[in-house]
C-alpha cells in the first residue's frame, strides 16, 4: 500500500487477502518459474484508471490510441481485488510465433492475462521493487483492441511503458506472451 499512493485497502479486504494467501507449494512454485506474487487494487481498475495513478509509468502520459472511446478493451477489462501470480518475463520459448503457437504453449494451470492485471502486476513491482520488467520486449495480453487483436504491453523502461495494438498472426522476435498461474 505505501508503494502505490491512492491505494487503501478495507480491513476485510486484508483479512481476505490473508486467508487466501498460495499454499507453500504454489508460492515455491513461483518462484521456481519466476512468476511475481502480487496484491490487485483495492477496487476493480481499467487500464486507464492504472494509468491516472501514476501516469509517468506509461509512455502516453494521456489520451493516446487506447483512449479513444472505440477501446473498449481499456475501460471495460479490469484488475480485480485478489492475489495474482504474473510471470515476470515472457513464456519461454515464445517469441516469433503467432497468437496460436504461443497460446499453445501454456499449461492448464495457466492463463494469459488482460492487460489492466498484467500492467498492474508490473507497475506494481516497479513501485516496490524499483525495478522495470519487459525492458526491450513486448507481451501480449489477452486484451483485444477494437479492431479484434490482442494487445501487447512493454518495453518498460524510463521513457514509459508502450500499450500497442497487436496483429495475432505477426511472428516477431521482440514479441513474446504474458503469463500468470491460476
Amino acid at each position: 500500500m505505501n508503494s502505490r499512493k491512492g491505494i487503501t485497502y478495507t480491513e476485510e479486504q486484508l483479512a481476505q487477502f490473508g486467508e487466501t494467501v498460495p499454499a507453500q507449494e504454489i508460492l515455491e512454485w513461483c518462484r521456481d518459474n519466476n512468476h511475481m506474487l502480487v496484491a490487485g487494487p483495492h477496487c476493480p481498475m481499467s487500464l486507464l484508471e492504472i494509468r491516472t495513478m501514476k501516469n509517468g509509468y506509461f509512455c502516453s502520459k494521456e489520451d493516446g490510441w487506447y483512449a479513444e472511446q472505440k477501446q473498449k478493451f481499456s475501460q471495460n477489462d479490469k484488475v480485480e481485488t485478489k492475489w495474482y501470480m504474473i510471470r515476470k518475463d515472457i513464456a519461454p520459448k515464445s517469441t516469433s510465433q503467432n497468437w496460436d503457437e504461443q497460446h499453445a504453449l501454456i499449461s492448464d494451470i495457466e492463463f494469459v492475462p488482460n492487460a489492466p492485471e498484467f500492467v498492474w502486476a508490473i507497475t506494481t513491482y516497479k513501485a516496490v521493487r524499483g525495478t522495470y520488467l519487459f525492458g526491450g520486449i513486448y507481451a501480449r495480453t489477452s486484451s483485444l483492441d477494437s479492431g479484434g487483436d490482442r494487445v501487447r504491453v512493454g518495453s518498460f523502461d524510463g521513457e514509459g511503458l508502450d500499450v500497442r495494438s497487436g496483429w495475432d498472426g505477426r511472428r516477431d522476435s521482440r514479441l513474446g506472451l504474458s503469463v500468470a498461474r491460476k
